[in-house]
């Protein structure tokens, strides 16, 4: 139980301070400060900042599997709320490391949460690899293009902006993955 407690503080700590600044300002001197807690501690559990951000987001991403039961594409709208939720952090992030850098990262665990959330829902074998990339590919794209736009766009700055935004996109985009599984399937 401390240990997940410990964990959860630095990720509540690196995400204070990435709220704030640019990931290239941030430094773990910075996280254990925050934290207070020792820097032996924060290597105990992380081999650095980039490390944190990581494992918290594959963290949230077996939440959002677990949460969406049977149901792929919820576990993608959730991810795309749970992104939504913190622009500052993003934004920081994107800042930080660039687009491509963030890109890559973002596509990387959008991949794992697709596959895992369609392998719950299908028999993934079934499924061509071709056709598998394809899907993760395009919600990918769609995925991080929507979240760099936000971003940029000072319109989804307020609460209610974003969640209608979002509302929007579970309504435009629902029934899709399953459509494009069955596609896949059939030909």
């Amino acid at each position: 139980m401390a240990v997940q407690y410990t964990k959860n503080r630095i990720y509540e700590c690196a995400l204070k301070l990435a709220g704030k600044r640019s990931m290239n300002k941030i430094t773990v001197r910075d996280i254990v400060a925050e934290c207070e807690i020792t820097r032996n501690t924060f290597y105990y559990y992380f081999h650095d900042i980039y490390d944190v951000y990581t494992s918290f987001v594959d963290s949230k991403i077996e939440e959002l599997v677990k949460q969406a039961d049977t149901d792929a594409e919820a576990a993608v709208f959730d991810f795309i709320e749970l992104a939504a939720g913190y622009k500052k952090v993003w934004m920081n992030l994107y800042k930080g490391v660039g687009h491509d850098r963030l890109s890559k990262f973002a596509s990387e665990k959008l991949e794992r949460l697709i596959m895992m959330s369609i392998s719950k829902e299908y028999d993934i074998e079934s499924i061509s690899a071709l056709d598998l990339e394809i899907i993760c590919t395009f919600y990918e794209e769609a995925v991080f293009g929507i979240l760099v736009r936000w971003l940029k766009d000072s319109r989804f700055d307020t609460k209610e902006e974003l969640k209608y935004s979002l509302e929007r996109i579970r309504v435009l985009f629902e029934g899709q993955l399953e459509l494009l599984i069955n596609n896949s399937l059939r030909k």
